[in-house]
């Protein structure tokens, strides 16, 4: 008889803690549930402010650069640049018609320009140099090929 009442108590105190366990895991399931849901709504937020912004003609920047063929991806490597040169042939390279995109590490001893346009490396090179002859000339051109220019400044 003892070993039934025994075994109540333990099955009865069991079951309490599994419940409360249970409840415990239930909690942070709906907890998990809500972040999803604000997280979904902020999105649906997000993609409704573009479209509303679209209507009224403001311009979301990563869809302006359409993907297509035309764009194309060129490597500037220029050694000996001072920063303050640097910045400035950024600056020249983001105006000229047909660049899309632009990006700039500094290095002491090699520093590179990454450019998204559209034609040529050649014809991309050949506008830099109409706007940037207080920066470089053609004999600081070590070589250029589809893709990739380098320009030693020393």
């Amino acid at each position: 008889m003892n070993k039934i009442v025994l075994m109540s108590f333990a099955l009865i105190t069991l079951s309490i803690s599994t419940a409360k366990a249970q409840s415990f895991l239930d909690k942070i399931d709906n907890a998990i549930n809500k972040v999803d849901k604000a997280s979904n709504t902020a999105d649906r937020a997000s993609n409704t402010g573009g479209k509303v912004g679209s209507l009224f003609g403001k311009k979301n920047k990563k869809n302006t650069a359409k993907a297509t063929e035309d764009n194309n991806k060129t490597v500037i490597k220029i050694s000996g640049i001072d920063l303050t040169s640097l910045k400035k042939l950024d600056g020249i390279i983001s105006g000229i018609n047909g660049v899309i995109d632009t990006g700039m590490k500094y290095n002491a001893a090699v520093s590179t320009l990454t450019v998204m346009h559209t034609g040529s490396s050649e014809k991309l090179l050949e506008a830099i140099q109409l706007k940037a002859k207080s920066i470089f000339t053609d004999k600081n051109i070590e070589s250029f090929d589809e893709g990739s220019i380098e320009i030693k400044m020393k």
